[in-house]
């Protein structure tokens, strides 16, 4: 059995919207509460969940809360504080969980009260909400909980469900993938897969409309305004990315039996002179996708060693920097092969996916 979760756009009407934002705004509430009372005095979050029933006698607005939401707050609270001892334990800056503004807590997440008839989403305690239903659940899905998150788009339900996935007919195909900044993945059949820069191309967009939010007062409701629709272009080019990766990477996994890529470093790399260029391709939701789809549908994904790739010879087995005549050309000074240098890497990436590379003898010029 796996785990998956699939997002829906929500349609609530106008009351369902108020009884929404009511909740949204006594989650809020419950939530800072809580880290108030964790500041001054050592107590669990199961203790805290046992005070629930005093809570809704002292303020009765939250009886017309499902006690399973109102949990799942104190979770996400006590989550917070083990990643925040977690990140110190490690020697990382963690910064101690903060209080939630009002703009700052935008989810609601259900264990139960939560359920999908048709198209239409029951909700305890704010009735049907009407759903674009955009695909059906996977036969035999069994719903574990929903999570109604506000955006600047409008609301939308994420379902979380387990499943049991089917193996898509078996493939001898195999393909190493070489990921980069000029061309955003290069296949060692040579197909290229062009870089879209969603965030590049965007620049323009932003810059006018980051301009038009400084320019407004503080406070307005001019400003408000131009954040949304500042908020708007980010979100946008996020679904613009989210799709571009999600329609190759399940190309890729029906396509090829056995796909190999680099284990490569993305946090590390992301923090040098490329880094909006880095982030811009999402190498690693890329790879997180190829990871789960490919165990889904019965495929072997592999991540090799990275080093050298982009500098052996893949017929002699030569490694040396000057290899590497520019970005996009490879000569081995050894034996004379030429080729592209992103193809090149890709063919050493499979070779290293292979059971046999252990024994293979690498030249490496000093």
């Amino acid at each position: 059995m796996q785990i998956k979760a699939y997002k829906y756009k929500l349609e609530p009407n106008h009351k369902q919207k108020q009884l929404l934002l009511q909740q949204l705004e006594l989650c809020r509430g419950l939530y800072n509460m809580c880290l108030e009372q964790k500041q001054y005095q050592h107590i669990s979050q199961f203790e805290q969940m046992r005070q629930l029933t005093e809570l809704k006698q002292a303020f009765p607005e939250y009886k017309n809360c499902h006690a399973h939401m109102l949990q799942n707050v104190i979770k996400r609270l006590d989550k917070s504080f083990q990643n925040f001892l977690r990140r110190l334990k490690e020697g990382n800056k963690a910064g101690y969980p903060r209080f939630k503004g009002k703009n700052r807590f935008d989810s609601l997440t259900f264990s139960d009260g939560c359920k999908l008839e048709g198209r239409k989403l029951s909700v305890s305690k704010i009735g049907n909400i009407k759903v674009r239903l955009s695909r059906e659940l996977p036969d035999g899905a069994v719903v574990k909980t929903c999570s109604i998150k506000r955006s600047v788009n409008g609301w939308f339900a994420v379902l979380t469900f387990e499943f049991e996935p089917k193996p898509l007919l078996k493939s001898k195909k195999k393909i190493g993938i070489d990921v980069g900044v000029t061309q955003f993945a290069t296949f060692s059949d040579g197909t290229v897969i062009p870089n879209p820069r969603f965030y590049q191309n965007a620049q323009p967009a932003l810059r006018r409309l980051q301009r038009k939010a400084a320019r407004r007062k503080k406070g307005s409701n001019r400003r408000r305004k131009a954040i949304v629709l500042l908020k708007k272009l980010h979100e946008h080019i996020s679904h613009q990315r989210a799709d571009f990766l999600h329609k190759h990477s399940t190309a890729v996994v029906r396509k090829y039996g056995t796909i190999a890529v680099e284990a490569l470093n993305v946090s590390g790399m992301s923090r040098g002179r490329l880094s909006k260029q880095i982030l811009d391709c999402s190498w690693s939701e890329w790879f997180r996708q190829l990871t789960y789809k490919a165990a889904e549908a019965g495929r072997k994904f592999v991540a090799v060693d990275p080093r050298y790739t982009s500098q052996k010879c893949p017929i002699c087995g030569f490694v040396s920097r000057e290899n590497r005549r520019t970005q996009a050309d490879f000569c081995c000074q050894s034996c004379g092969h030429a080729d592209n240098a992103d193809r090149n890497g890709a063919v050493n990436i499979l070779a290293r996916s292979e059971p046999s590379f252990a024994n293979v003898a690498v030249v490496i010029a000093i």
